[in-house]
């Protein structure tokens, strides 16, 4: 299985896909799948603090991207879903002090490649999270 930072600079900084959009792109790509058309269009709304500076979108695309690999529609992979959204998040939070695009802008864009190292540290984290609970051909 690849990496999710493998396709994460083409999708972010040289294709201009949004944080949110590239984040479910890249952790999906990394499972050895492609993100459906109609799944990438609602990240759109997400990115940029869901329009507004508010939460991440890169973090919450994340967040897609783990519901859309662990959750198969039963109870177990929901409640694993679940546990790996919360670690995710924790370890967003952990890094950045903060889960508000607001913060993380102020510290990390960059005017050529915006927000690049940001978002491609938590995707070093959604590989963990999506490697441990089993979505990446391992058992949870």
């Amino acid at each position: 299985m690849g990496k999710i930072t493998d396709s994460l600079y083409d999708i972010y900084v040289t294709q201009g896909i949004s944080c949110g959009e590239t984040m479910l792109c890249a952790g999906i790509g990394a499972c050895q799948g492609e993100a459906p058309a109609d799944c990438r269009r609602m990240m759109s709304g997400f990115s940029g603090g869901v329009s507004s500076e508010s939460f991440c979108g890169a973090v919450l695309g994340g967040v897609a991207a783990i519901g859309y690999e662990i959750n198969r529609g039963d109870e177990e992979s929901f409640e694993r879903s679940k546990e790996a959204t919360q670690e995710f998040v924790a370890l967003c939070r952990q890094a950045f002090g903060s889960l508000d695009c607001h913060d993380i802008k102020g510290i990390w864009r960059q005017e050529d490649i915006r927000c690049y190292r940001a978002v491609e540290m938590m995707a070093i984290f959604l590989d963990e999270v999506l490697e441990k609970y089993g979505a990446k051909g391992e058992t949870a």
